[in-house]
Parts: structure tokens; sequence; C-alpha cells
């Protein structure tokens, strides 16, 4: 242990989280909450002891910690749809707040642990992007442009940047991202406009597709090949 205590940050953080989770838990009724307020609790503390320990793995196991953080995000959506009414607003709120804790955890188990073999890059970077198109149209089509279109940007850039950080990204690419955003951003705009009514929720996911990519290349400048 060096003088910087990342074990104690992580205790710290720890029984934060679960102090104050377990008090929304039980006093509130809602797992989603509950698991919201632990994250937020605990997730600097993680993030300074990941920071100032030389070897973070021995104390957070990657593919466990992705485990849990991931059992949490399902346990999140599924509250959100039993507290709400099972639509897809709903569920875009419950997706939102899912990633919001899952990614984070597979952020680190990407940096410092070996992600399965089945998760190929391309295939990953190609699924994230059909999956915040999706996303997009979700929000756009149920009203909830504001959880779509920030799902979609955690998902773009997170899948981007999985993939830039395995096998690196080229600058031709590099230029090709935020052109393919700001078409896509004028598209939607034009849509907005030409079926008419409040250009609100066009602007907002216009805005996710100009900036998905534009955070994607500074998250990524380090990994040109």
């Amino acid at each position: 242990m060096n003088r910087y205590a990342p074990e104690l940050a992580l205790v710290a953080g720890g029984l934060l989280g679960v102090v104050f989770g377990g008090f929304v838990l039980v006093s509130v009724g809602e797992f989603y909450s509950a698991a919201i307020v632990c994250a937020l609790f605990g997730y600097p503390f993680a993030a300074y002891a990941v920071y100032n320990d030389t070897e973070p793995t021995t104390v957070l196991w990657p593919w466990l910690v992705t485990a849990i953080s991931g059992l949490a995000a399902i346990g999140i959506v599924v509250d959100v749809l039993r507290l709400f009414s099972p639509s897809l607003k709903a569920l875009l709120f419950g997706v939102f707040l899912g990633l919001l804790v899952f990614l984070p955890v597979a952020a680190y188990a990407a940096q410092y642990g070996s992600p399965p073999g089945w998760l190929a890059p391309r295939p990953v970077e190609a699924g994230s992007t059909v999956l915040a198109v999706s996303l997009l149209v979700a929000g756009l089509s149920t009203g909830t442009a504001v959880w779509g279109a920030a799902s979609a940007l955690l998902v773009f850039v997170a899948g981007t940047v999985f993939a830039a950080h395995s096998t690196g990204i080229s600058s031709r690419r590099q230029r090709r991202l935020p052109v393919a955003g700001l078409l896509l951003a004028a598209s939607l705009l034009g849509t907005g406009v030409f079926t008419g009514g409040s250009l609100d929720p066009w602007v907002t996911a216009s805005l996710a597709a100009v900036f998905g990519p534009l955070i994607s290349v500074a998250l990524t400048a380090n990994f040109n090949r």
C-alpha cells in the first residue's frame, strides 16, 4: 500500500455506497434509485483507487466487477419498467440509467482486463452504431428524445473507443466520423422540418449525432495507427 492508500478509498466508497444506497432502497423501495446513489458515492472513490494503485486488478477483478455492474444495470431496467408503465418510454429511461452504472465499469475492464475473444472490436463498433441509431429513432418516436439521444451518445462513444483501444484508429477514419455525424444531424433536422411540429426533439437528436463522433475522435486521438 502506498501513501495514497487506494485500498482505503475503495473501502470508504463501498461503505458510503452501501449505506446510502441501502437507505434509499429501504425508505423509498426503488432499486434503480438505490443503485444510482450507490454508484454516485462509490465510483469516485473507485476511480481514485484505480488511478493511484499500480495493480488495481488484484483487488478489483475486471470480469467480476463487470458482471456485477451488468446485473445491476439489468436490475435497474427491470425496476424502472416495474415502477412505471411497461412502455418504450420507460425502457429508454431505464436503459440510460443502466448505461450510467455499467459503462464506467466496462471501461475499467477494457483498460485493465482482457475482453473475451467473442467481443471482436469491429463487430462491437458496428453493433454499437446500429444500437445508437436505433435509440435515436426510438427516442424520437416516443417523445423521449432526451433519453434516447443521451443513451445513443453513450453507446456510440463506448463502442468506438473500445474498438480503437483494441485495434487503433486511422487518421482517415477520424476525419470521416465527424462528417458522418454532421450528415446524420442534417438529415434529422431536415426530417423534423419536413414533418412539422416542434423541432426540439430533432435538435436534441441532432446534437447527439454531432457530438458522438466528435467526442469519440477526441478520446481516441492517442490510438492512431
